[in-house]
Protein backbone atom coordinates (compact mmCIF):
# COMPACT_ATOMS: atom_id res chain seq x y z
CA UNK A 1 0.00 0.00 0.00
CA UNK A 2 0.75 3.44 -0.60
CA UNK A 3 2.04 6.42 1.60
CA UNK A 4 1.61 10.20 0.12
CA UNK A 5 4.74 12.65 1.37
CA UNK A 6 4.40 16.30 1.30
CA UNK A 7 7.65 18.24 0.16
CA UNK A 8 8.26 20.66 3.37
CA UNK A 9 9.13 23.89 1.09
CA UNK A 10 6.46 23.25 -1.46
CA UNK A 11 3.06 21.53 -0.35
CA UNK A 12 1.41 20.87 -3.11
CA UNK A 13 4.38 18.77 -4.16
CA UNK A 14 4.16 15.20 -3.27
CA UNK A 15 6.04 11.49 -3.26
CA UNK A 16 4.49 8.08 -3.40
CA UNK A 17 6.53 5.85 -0.89
CA UNK A 18 5.77 2.53 0.01
CA UNK A 19 3.76 2.13 3.79
CA UNK A 20 5.00 1.04 7.19
CA UNK A 21 5.46 -2.36 6.58
CA UNK A 22 4.24 -5.52 8.96
CA UNK A 23 3.47 -5.44 11.92
CA UNK A 24 6.55 -6.20 15.19
CA UNK A 25 5.59 -7.87 18.34
CA UNK A 26 4.02 -4.80 20.73
CA UNK A 27 2.62 -3.51 17.19
CA UNK A 28 -0.66 -3.68 15.89
CA UNK A 29 -0.89 -2.91 11.96
CA UNK A 30 -4.11 -0.83 10.94
CA UNK A 31 -5.46 -0.46 7.43
CA UNK A 32 -6.96 2.92 7.14
CA UNK A 33 -9.97 2.93 5.43
CA UNK A 34 -11.22 6.56 4.68
CA UNK A 35 -9.85 9.48 5.89
CA UNK A 36 -11.06 13.24 5.50
CA UNK A 37 -8.94 16.06 3.57
CA UNK A 38 -9.73 19.51 4.62
CA UNK A 39 -8.22 22.81 5.58
CA UNK A 40 -6.48 21.47 8.94
CA UNK A 41 -4.56 19.35 7.14
CA UNK A 42 -3.04 22.10 5.33
CA UNK A 43 -2.66 23.77 9.05
CA UNK A 44 -0.81 20.34 9.96
CA UNK A 45 1.42 20.39 7.38
CA UNK A 46 2.22 24.52 7.79
CA UNK A 47 3.27 24.24 11.33
CA UNK A 48 4.78 20.53 10.81
CA UNK A 49 7.89 21.58 12.21
CA UNK A 50 6.93 24.73 15.34
CA UNK A 51 4.05 22.47 16.18
CA UNK A 52 5.46 19.04 15.65
CA UNK A 53 3.21 17.33 13.44
CA UNK A 54 5.95 15.81 11.41
CA UNK A 55 6.64 13.86 14.59
CA UNK A 56 3.85 11.80 14.34
CA UNK A 57 4.69 9.88 11.22
CA UNK A 58 8.42 10.24 10.46
CA UNK A 59 9.22 11.10 6.99
CA UNK A 60 12.55 11.21 4.49
CA UNK A 61 14.49 14.11 5.03
CA UNK A 62 12.64 16.99 2.84
CA UNK A 63 9.32 15.88 3.34
CA UNK A 64 6.78 15.27 5.61
CA UNK A 65 3.54 13.30 5.87
CA UNK A 66 0.45 14.89 6.70
CA UNK A 67 -1.70 13.46 9.71
CA UNK A 68 -5.40 13.02 8.85
CA UNK A 69 -8.29 12.11 10.70
CA UNK A 70 -10.58 8.80 10.11
CA UNK A 71 -11.32 5.02 10.25
CA UNK A 72 -9.31 1.94 10.23
CA UNK A 73 -9.28 -1.15 10.56
CA UNK A 74 -6.83 -3.63 12.41
CA UNK A 75 -5.19 -5.86 10.18
CA UNK A 76 -2.90 -7.89 12.32
CA UNK A 77 -2.01 -6.93 15.82
CA UNK A 78 0.81 -8.49 17.74
CA UNK A 79 -0.68 -6.31 20.46
CA UNK A 80 -2.48 -7.17 23.61
CA UNK A 81 -5.78 -5.69 23.55
CA UNK A 82 -6.24 -5.16 20.15
CA UNK A 83 -7.41 -7.49 17.80
CA UNK A 84 -7.79 -8.05 14.23
CA UNK A 85 -11.15 -6.58 12.86
CA UNK A 86 -11.05 -3.86 15.46
CA UNK A 87 -12.17 -0.78 14.46
CA UNK A 88 -11.16 2.74 15.48
CA UNK A 89 -10.97 6.85 14.84
CA UNK A 90 -7.99 8.72 15.00
CA UNK A 91 -4.67 10.30 13.67
CA UNK A 92 -3.31 8.61 10.83
CA UNK A 93 -0.28 9.28 8.30
CA UNK A 94 -2.04 10.00 4.77
CA UNK A 95 -1.53 6.26 3.41
CA UNK A 96 -3.07 2.94 3.35
CA UNK A 97 -2.15 1.52 6.62
CA UNK A 98 0.06 2.38 10.00
CA UNK A 99 1.61 0.60 12.24
CA UNK A 100 0.94 1.94 15.82
CA UNK A 101 1.97 0.73 19.09
CA UNK A 102 -1.27 -0.04 21.82
CA UNK A 103 -0.90 0.89 25.37
CA UNK A 104 -3.70 1.37 27.67
CA UNK A 105 -5.85 -1.08 25.25
CA UNK A 106 -9.75 -1.05 27.04
CA UNK A 107 -13.30 -1.21 24.90
CA UNK A 108 -13.31 2.16 24.52
CA UNK A 109 -9.80 2.57 22.37
CA UNK A 110 -5.83 2.27 22.84
CA UNK A 111 -3.10 5.15 23.26
CA UNK A 112 -0.31 4.98 21.15
CA UNK A 113 2.78 4.28 23.02
CA UNK A 114 5.29 4.54 20.54
CA UNK A 115 8.63 5.67 21.51
CA UNK A 116 8.40 9.10 19.07
CA UNK A 117 5.10 10.10 19.94
CA UNK A 118 5.94 10.06 23.93
CA UNK A 119 6.09 13.37 23.92
CA UNK A 120 3.47 14.56 21.77
CA UNK A 121 -0.05 16.40 22.55
CA UNK A 122 -2.52 12.85 23.96
CA UNK A 123 -5.33 14.48 22.33
CA UNK A 124 -3.73 12.77 19.09
CA UNK A 125 -1.96 9.70 20.44
CA UNK A 126 -5.77 8.18 21.81
CA UNK A 127 -7.34 5.83 19.19
CA UNK A 128 -11.27 5.47 20.70
CA UNK A 129 -12.87 2.54 18.89
CA UNK A 130 -15.53 2.83 15.86
CA UNK A 131 -18.93 4.15 16.99
CA UNK A 132 -22.18 5.72 15.61
CA UNK A 133 -22.28 8.39 18.38
CA UNK A 134 -21.18 11.17 16.20
CA UNK A 135 -23.30 10.05 13.12
CA UNK A 136 -21.89 8.96 10.24
CA UNK A 137 -18.50 8.23 9.18
CA UNK A 138 -18.19 10.64 6.70
CA UNK A 139 -19.16 13.48 9.35
CA UNK A 140 -16.73 12.02 11.93
CA UNK A 141 -13.91 11.93 9.54
CA UNK A 142 -14.75 15.21 8.36
CA UNK A 143 -16.01 17.21 11.35
CA UNK A 144 -14.99 15.45 14.46
CA UNK A 145 -12.01 16.61 15.22
CA UNK A 146 -12.74 19.95 13.44
CA UNK A 147 -15.39 20.85 15.53
CA UNK A 148 -13.53 19.80 18.68
CA UNK A 149 -11.89 22.98 17.96
CA UNK A 150 -14.92 24.93 17.25
CA UNK A 151 -16.46 24.03 20.45
CA UNK A 152 -13.15 24.90 22.65
CA UNK A 153 -12.96 28.17 20.80
CA UNK A 154 -16.50 28.88 21.26
CA UNK A 155 -16.29 27.71 25.00
CA UNK A 156 -13.03 30.64 25.19
CA UNK A 157 -15.49 33.20 23.38
CA UNK A 158 -18.59 32.78 25.68
CA UNK A 159 -16.83 34.41 28.61
CA UNK A 160 -15.36 37.36 26.33
CA UNK A 161 -16.55 40.60 27.11
CA UNK A 162 -17.06 41.42 23.83
CA UNK A 163 -20.57 41.96 21.71
CA UNK A 164 -19.04 40.27 18.03
CA UNK A 165 -17.01 38.10 16.92
CA UNK A 166 -15.23 38.59 13.33
CA UNK A 167 -13.90 35.11 11.79
CA UNK A 168 -11.64 34.80 9.13
CA UNK A 169 -11.48 31.93 6.90
CA UNK A 170 -15.31 32.08 7.11
CA UNK A 171 -16.09 29.17 4.72
CA UNK A 172 -13.74 26.96 6.60
CA UNK A 173 -15.56 23.81 8.71
CA UNK A 174 -14.01 24.86 11.71
CA UNK A 175 -15.15 28.80 11.64
CA UNK A 176 -18.49 27.25 10.71
CA UNK A 177 -18.53 25.28 13.66
CA UNK A 178 -17.75 28.35 15.47
CA UNK A 179 -20.43 30.62 13.77
CA UNK A 180 -23.30 28.28 14.43
CA UNK A 181 -22.41 27.63 18.00
CA UNK A 182 -22.23 31.39 19.09
CA UNK A 183 -25.39 31.99 17.49
CA UNK A 184 -27.55 34.34 19.29
CA UNK A 185 -24.66 35.13 22.37
CA UNK A 186 -23.03 37.43 20.17
CA UNK A 187 -23.01 39.21 16.36
CA UNK A 188 -20.93 36.94 14.28
CA UNK A 189 -19.38 38.14 11.06
CA UNK A 190 -17.80 36.17 8.79
CA UNK A 191 -14.80 37.67 6.67
CA UNK A 192 -14.50 35.58 3.25
CA UNK A 193 -13.62 35.91 -0.22
CA UNK A 194 -15.89 36.94 -2.97
CA UNK A 195 -16.47 33.61 -4.53
CA UNK A 196 -17.23 32.38 -1.30
CA UNK A 197 -19.51 34.98 0.41
CA UNK A 198 -22.81 33.14 -0.96
CA UNK A 199 -21.94 30.16 0.21
CA UNK A 200 -21.59 31.87 4.06
CA UNK A 201 -24.56 33.84 3.92
CA UNK A 202 -26.84 30.79 2.70
CA UNK A 203 -25.68 28.69 6.13
CA UNK A 204 -27.28 30.90 7.83
CA UNK A 205 -24.71 30.84 10.64
CA UNK A 206 -23.54 34.65 9.71
CA UNK A 207 -25.22 38.09 11.19
CA UNK A 208 -23.02 39.55 8.77
CA UNK A 209 -20.95 38.28 5.81
CA UNK A 210 -18.00 40.71 4.18
CA UNK A 211 -15.87 40.48 2.40
CA UNK A 212 -11.80 40.90 2.72
CA UNK A 213 -11.74 44.46 1.28
CA UNK A 214 -15.03 45.47 3.64
CA UNK A 215 -13.87 45.00 7.07
CA UNK A 216 -14.12 48.07 8.34
CA UNK A 217 -18.13 47.94 7.74
CA UNK A 218 -17.81 45.56 10.59
CA UNK A 219 -20.85 46.36 13.42
CA UNK A 220 -20.28 46.29 16.81
CA UNK A 221 -18.21 48.17 19.85
CA UNK A 222 -16.19 45.48 21.21
CA UNK A 223 -14.88 42.88 18.91
CA UNK A 224 -12.40 39.42 19.01
CA UNK A 225 -11.14 38.59 16.03
CA UNK A 226 -10.28 35.25 15.23
CA UNK A 227 -7.88 34.42 12.25
CA UNK A 228 -8.11 31.34 10.88
CA UNK A 229 -6.48 32.31 7.49
CA UNK A 230 -2.89 32.95 9.03
CA UNK A 231 -2.53 36.22 6.38
CA UNK A 232 -0.28 38.35 7.82
CA UNK A 233 -1.88 41.04 5.63
CA UNK A 234 -5.42 40.48 6.44
CA UNK A 235 -4.49 40.38 10.00
CA UNK A 236 -2.52 43.56 9.85
CA UNK A 237 -5.74 44.74 7.85
CA UNK A 238 -7.92 43.69 10.99
CA UNK A 239 -5.77 45.63 13.35
CA UNK A 240 -5.85 48.55 11.65
CA UNK A 241 -8.85 49.06 10.26
CA UNK A 242 -11.12 48.69 13.57
CA UNK A 243 -8.66 50.30 15.83
CA UNK A 244 -9.54 50.46 19.71
CA UNK A 245 -12.79 48.52 18.94
CA UNK A 246 -10.90 45.29 18.32
CA UNK A 247 -10.29 44.13 21.85
CA UNK A 248 -8.93 40.53 20.86
CA UNK A 249 -6.75 38.69 18.37
CA UNK A 250 -6.94 34.87 18.06
CA UNK A 251 -5.03 33.05 15.54
CA UNK A 252 -6.12 29.48 15.11
CA UNK A 253 -4.93 28.56 11.68
CA UNK A 254 -3.27 28.80 8.03
CA UNK A 255 -5.76 28.36 5.24
CA UNK A 256 -4.25 31.54 3.66
CA UNK A 257 -0.68 30.23 4.48
CA UNK A 258 0.95 31.11 1.10
CA UNK A 259 0.95 34.49 2.60
CA UNK A 260 3.61 35.97 4.99
CA UNK A 261 2.68 36.96 8.66
CA UNK A 262 2.96 40.16 9.84
CA UNK A 263 5.02 40.55 13.34
CA UNK A 264 4.10 44.28 14.39
CA UNK A 265 0.65 44.81 14.55
CA UNK A 266 -1.29 47.49 15.95
CA UNK A 267 -3.70 47.49 18.93
CA UNK A 268 -3.87 43.79 21.18
CA UNK A 269 -1.32 41.38 20.31
CA UNK A 270 -2.25 38.29 18.45
CA UNK A 271 -2.53 35.39 20.60
CA UNK A 272 -2.31 31.62 19.66
CA UNK A 273 -5.18 29.08 19.93
CA UNK A 274 -4.18 25.88 20.52
CA UNK A 275 -6.77 23.37 20.79
CA UNK A 276 -4.84 20.34 22.74
CA UNK A 277 -4.07 22.99 25.68
CA UNK A 278 -6.93 24.59 26.15
CA UNK A 279 -8.78 21.00 26.29
CA UNK A 280 -7.08 20.11 28.79
CA UNK A 281 -8.15 23.11 31.02
CA UNK A 282 -11.68 22.78 30.27
CA UNK A 283 -11.15 18.72 31.08
CA UNK A 284 -9.86 20.47 34.15
CA UNK A 285 -12.58 22.58 34.95
CA UNK A 286 -15.49 20.21 33.51
CA UNK A 287 -13.88 16.98 34.17
CA UNK A 288 -13.84 14.56 31.52
CA UNK A 289 -18.07 13.60 31.71
CA UNK A 290 -18.82 17.06 31.68
CA UNK A 291 -16.61 17.67 28.58
CA UNK A 292 -17.83 14.98 26.71
CA UNK A 293 -22.00 16.15 27.23
CA UNK A 294 -21.15 19.53 26.37
CA UNK A 295 -19.39 18.65 23.36
CA UNK A 296 -21.45 16.20 22.23
CA UNK A 297 -24.85 17.75 22.34
CA UNK A 298 -22.99 21.04 20.60
CA UNK A 299 -22.13 18.50 17.91
CA UNK A 300 -25.38 17.38 17.81
CA UNK A 301 -27.15 20.74 17.39
CA UNK A 302 -24.25 21.66 14.59
CA UNK A 303 -25.07 18.17 12.61
CA UNK A 304 -28.51 18.96 12.04
CA UNK A 305 -27.74 21.81 10.05
CA UNK A 306 -25.02 20.38 7.67
CA UNK A 307 -27.77 19.96 4.76
CA UNK A 308 -25.41 22.05 2.65
CA UNK A 309 -22.72 19.68 2.72
CA UNK A 310 -22.08 17.73 -0.34
CA UNK A 311 -19.53 14.71 0.35
CA UNK A 312 -17.24 13.64 -2.52
CA UNK A 313 -14.69 10.57 -2.68
CA UNK A 314 -11.37 10.15 -4.32
CA UNK A 315 -9.44 7.23 -4.39
CA UNK A 316 -6.23 5.98 -5.14
CA UNK A 317 -2.60 7.83 -5.42
CA UNK A 318 -2.44 9.80 -7.95
CA UNK A 319 -6.80 11.31 -7.16
CA UNK A 320 -5.43 11.65 -3.79
CA UNK A 321 -2.51 13.49 -4.45
CA UNK A 322 -4.49 15.81 -6.60
CA UNK A 323 -7.25 16.35 -3.79
CA UNK A 324 -4.42 17.36 -1.74
CA UNK A 325 -2.83 19.90 -4.25
CA UNK A 326 -5.51 21.43 -4.66
CA UNK A 327 -6.48 21.90 -1.13
CA UNK A 328 -3.04 23.55 -0.73
CA UNK A 329 -3.39 25.89 -3.66
CA UNK A 330 -7.56 27.09 -2.10
CA UNK A 331 -9.45 24.82 -4.85
CA UNK A 332 -11.87 22.91 -3.06
CA UNK A 333 -15.44 24.72 -3.27
CA UNK A 334 -16.33 24.81 0.84
CA UNK A 335 -19.29 23.00 0.11
CA UNK A 336 -17.70 19.93 -0.28
CA UNK A 337 -15.83 17.30 2.00
CA UNK A 338 -13.64 15.30 0.56
CA UNK A 339 -13.33 11.53 1.42
CA UNK A 340 -10.09 9.99 0.35
CA UNK A 341 -8.78 6.19 0.60
CA UNK A 342 -5.45 5.05 -1.03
Amino acid sequence: MSLIAVRKGALAETEVLADAGAAAPGQARIIVEQFALTANNVTYAVHGEDFGYWNFFPGPDGFGVVPVWGFGRVEDSQATGVAAGDRYFGYWPMAGAALVQPVAASRAGFTDGAAHRAGLPPFYNRYTAASGDWGSEELQSLFRPLYATAFLIDALMADRPVDTLLLSSASSKTALGVAQAAQGRQRVVGLTSPANRDFCVATGYYDQVLSYAEVGDVLGETIAFIDFSGNGAVRHDVHSRLGGRLKESHVVGDTHWQEGNVAELPGPAAELFFAPSVAQARVAEWGPAGFDARLSAAWRRFADTLGWLRIERVSGRHEVADAWADLVRGRIDPRVGIIASL
